[in-house]
C-alpha cells in the first residue's frame, strides 16, 4: 500500500470516528430529552394514583437529567424534577422518609423552572405548584413547631412567606394561610425558641404593615419591655391602640407600665381627655379607675366602675375589679389590727372588714350569677373566694350552695 493510499485510509477512520462521535453526543442529548419526556408521562399519567407512581425512576431521571450538562438549564427538567419531589414529599411513606428534603428539592425546582423559562412554557404551572409547596412548607414548619423545634418551624415559615405572592387568586387566604399568618407563626416560633431580635423583626414588619391584631403590638411591647426598652414598649402600645383603641390587652400593659413607674397621675390626665372626647367609651373609665386604685383613691375608682356598669350592665370586669379592690381594702384594714390589743379598736376594725365584705360579695354574686360565659374554672375560683366571705358573713345557705358548686365542678 501506498503512502497516500495509507493516508487516505486514515483520513476515513479519522472522519468516522468523528462521525461516531457526534452519533453518540446526539444519542446522550436525545435519550437525557427522552428521560424528561419519560418523567413528564409518568408524572401525568391519570390511570393511577400519585402514590402508585413509578418514585424509584422518577428520582433516579430526576438526578440524571440534573446532572447532564445538555439538559441541566431545561425548564422543563426543572418543572418535572419540582414535581416529583412535591409529589413524593406527600406521600407519607417510607421513601418520603427517606428524602426528607423533598419539599426543599421541590421549591428550588419550580423556582429554577421559571428563571430558566425563556419561553414561558412551564412558568403558569410552577408559579401554582409553588402554592403547594407553601402548604408543604406550612405544615412542615407546624409540625415541628408542635414538636417544639422552634428553629426548624421558623425556618419553614419563613421559607413560605415569598411563595404568599403567587396566590393571586385568594386559594390560599380563603384558608387562612396568608404572608401574615406565616410571619405570625415566625415570630411564635422565634420567642419559644428564645430568639427575640428574629421575634422582633417579624413582629415588627405585621407591625410596619399595618396589622390590626392587638397581640401582635402586645408580643412586640413585651419583648421590648424584656430588653428593658421602656420607651419603645409605650410606643408599640400607642400605635396598637391607633388600630384598635378597646384592646384590653393593650391598656393593661400601658397601665402595668404607668403604675409601675409612678405615672398614674401622668395616665389619668390623659384619660381625662379621652373620656372628654368619647364619654361613652368604658374602656377608658376602666383603665383610669384601675389608675386610681393604684393611687388608693378608691371611691373615684368605685365610682368608674359604677360608670362603666351604668353604659354596660355586662361589663363583669368592672363588678370583679371592684368587689376585688373591697378585698384589698380588707387586707389592709387586717394589717391595721397587727399588734393592735385595745378590744374597742379590734371591734371597730372587724365591723369595717365586715362591711367590705358585703360590698365584695355584692359584686361577686352579679358577676357569678349573670356571667354565663365565664369559664368554669374561673367561676370555680370565684366560689371559692365567695365561700370564705360566706363564712365569714355567717351566710350558712349560701356558704352551702358554693360548696356544692365546687364539689360537682
Amino acid at each position: 500500500m501506498t503512502q497516500t493510499q495509507k493516508r487516505k485510509r486514515m483520513k476515513i477512520k479519522f472522519n468516522y470516528v468523528i462521525a461516531l462521535l457526534a452519533l453518540c453526543i446526539g444519542i446522550n442529548v436525545s435519550a437525557q430529552r427522552f428521560t424528561v419526556e419519560s418523567m413528564k408521562m409518568e408524572l401525568e399519567d391519570r390511570t393511577k394514583p400519585d402514590s402508585d407512581k413509578d418514585y424509584e425512576s422518577l428520582l433516579k431521571w430526576a438526578e440524571e437529567t440534573k446532572a447532564n450538562s445538555k439538559t441541566s438549564n431545561d425548564p422543563k427538567m426543572w418543572y418535572y424534577r419540582g414535581l416529583t419531589y412535591l409529589k413524593l414529599s406527600t406521600l407519607n411513606n417510607d421513601l418520603t422518609k427517606a428524602h426528607p428534603d423533598a419539599i426543599y428539592i421541590a421549591h428550588e425546582a419550580f423556582q429554577n423552572a421559571i428563571k430558566t423559562d425563556a419561553k414561558n412554557k412551564v412558568t403558569k404551572d410552577a408559579e401554582a405548584n409553588l402554592l403547594n409547596v407553601a402548604i408543604g412548607l406550612y405544615n412542615k414548619g407546624y409540625s415541628a413547631y408542635q414538636a417544639e423545634e422552634y428553629d426548624e418551624s421558623y425556618k419553614n415559615f419563613k421559607m413560605a412567606v415569598p411563595l404568599m405572592k403567587y396566590d393571586t387568586e385568594g386559594q390560599l387566604k380563603r384558608n387562612n394561610l396568608t404572608a401574615e399568618v406565616l410571619e405570625q407563626m415566625m415570630a411564635f416560633s422565634a420567642m419559644n425558641g428564645g430568639e427575640d431580635e428574629k421575634a422582633k423583626k417579624a413582629l415588627q414588619a405585621l407591625v410596619d404593615k399595618g396589622t390590626i391584631e392587638g397581640s401582635i403590638y402586645a408580643n412586640l411591647a413585651k419583648l421590648h419591655l424584656k430588653g428593658g426598652d421602656t420607651t419603645a414598649a409605650l410606643e408599640t402600645i400607642a400605635s396598637g391602640k391607633e388600630v384598635n383603641e378597646a384592646d384590653k390587652t393593650l391598656i393593661n400593659m400601658e397601665l402595668d407600665i404607668y403604675l409601675k413607674q409612678g405615672r398614674s397621675k401622668e395616665l389619668i390626665d390623659k384619660l381625662n381627655v379621652a373620656i372628654e372626647e368619647d364619654p361613652g367609651n368604658t374602656i377608658y373609665y376602666f383603665a383610669r379607675a384601675i389608675s386610681y386604685e393604684g393611687l388608693n383613691e378608691n371611691e373615684k375608682a368605685a365610682a368608674d366602675y359604677d360608670k362603666i356598669l351604668e353604659i354596660d350592665p355586662e361589663y363583669y370586669d368592672a363588678s370583679y375589679n371592684k368587689g376585688v379592690m373591697y378585698l384589698n381594702r380588707v387586707a389592709k384594714i387586717v394589717e391595721e389590727l397587727d399588734g393592735e390589743y385595745k378590744p374597742s379598736i379590734i371591734e371597730k376594725k372587724e365591723a369595717e372588714i365586715n362591711v367590705e365584705y358585703k360590698k365584695a360579695i355584692v359584686e361577686f354574686e352579679h358577676v357569678f350569677n349573670n356571667n354565663d360565659d365565664m369559664p368554669i374554672a374561673e367561676k370555680v375560683v370565684l366560689a371559692g373566694t365567695m365561700k370564705k366571705i360566706y363564712a365569714r358573713l355567717e351566710q350558712m345557705e349560701k356558704y352551702n350552695e358554693m360548696k356544692s358548686f365546687i364539689e360537682s365542678n
